[in-house]
């Protein structure tokens, strides 16, 4: 989508250059999805689950160990 947006060139050339893009858009980009990022985990902090959600949203079945040897066990062969 295209859209007009003044921005602070110096804070753009600044991203681009510690990070290394070579686009604004890139950087743009880069920085939308961590503002996005930063949104979640500001949310998930206000709205911690309660324990008795977290218990429900796991499987008693699940062995978290035995799924990483699988893994493991696929990566070596």
């Amino acid at each position: 989508m295209k859209t007009t947006v003044e921005l602070d060139d110096s804070k753009l050339e600044n991203i681009m250059r510690s990070m290394g893009f070579k686009t604004r858009k890139e950087a743009i980009d880069w920085a939308l999805t961590e503002a996005e990022r930063l949104a979640v985990m500001h949310h998930i902090r206000a709205h911690p689950w309660s324990a008795a959600a977290l218990r429900e949203g796991m499987d008693p079945e699940y062995d978290v160990l035995a799924s990483r040897r699988s893994v493991r066990s696929r990566r070596d062969d």
